[in-house]
């Protein structure tokens, strides 16, 4: 009794004289000062619940062996790309157009877009996750590129060139039946 008395004086007001009448209190936890969310409310998910039974396990599915430079080269000739672009189109706006400068153009624009591309396919649509999606659209960014690098090898070699051709297209005026006209001079 007297040990019980002892416990009860060593306790806040309030506690004491709960306590003396018969009700229990139950631990408190201390309050944290980033206290945002509760996490014993919301259940532990797995996968299977959230996606179905057709989710593979992650130690099953198989992994490609990459190189440590892959992804180093592939950064370094985008750079160079766009390296080169900077001179070619600086030497099309200063000296208007030359047929070497037309068909380094006709070669590294197109090689620039594909690589942009590229990079847009890689991060969106990744082969363990879309493979035949991705595979089609890898083929068709290889289609167009080659077909948009022949569309320019034949302006430059049978039209004016690429620097005259979207000259053109820049100062072409429209007419009152809605066509757009070039000025000869």
């Amino acid at each position: 009794m007297v040990a019980s008395l002892v416990k009860l004086t060593t306790l806040p007001n309030a506690r004491r004289a709960a306590l003396a009448t018969g009700i229990r209190f139950a631990r408190q936890q201390p309050a944290s000062p980033l206290h945002t969310a509760r996490p014993l409310l919301f259940k532990a998910t797995t996968p299977k619940t959230l996606f179905g039974d057709n989710v593979p396990n992650p130690d099953a599915v198989p992994q490609q062996q990459v190189s440590r430079t892959k992804g180093t080269y592939h950064w370094m000739n985008e750079r160079a790309v766009s390296v080169l672009s900077v001179p070619l189109l600086a030497t099309a706006f200063i000296y208007g157009s030359h047929p070497i400068n037309d068909m380094l153009l006709g070669i590294v624009l197109p090689i620039h877009a594909y690589m942009g591309f590229q990079q847009v396919l890689l991060d969106y649509f990744e082969a363990r996750r879309w493979p035949v999606i991705s595979r089609v659209l890898k083929y068709a960014l290889v289609t167009i590129t080659g077909l948009s690098m022949f569309g320019a090898w034949r302006i430059n070699t049978t039209d004016v060139g690429l620097t005259n051709y979207f000259s053109r297209l820049w100062n072409a005026k429209k007419t009152q039946a809605g066509v757009y006209t070039a000025d000869d001079e």
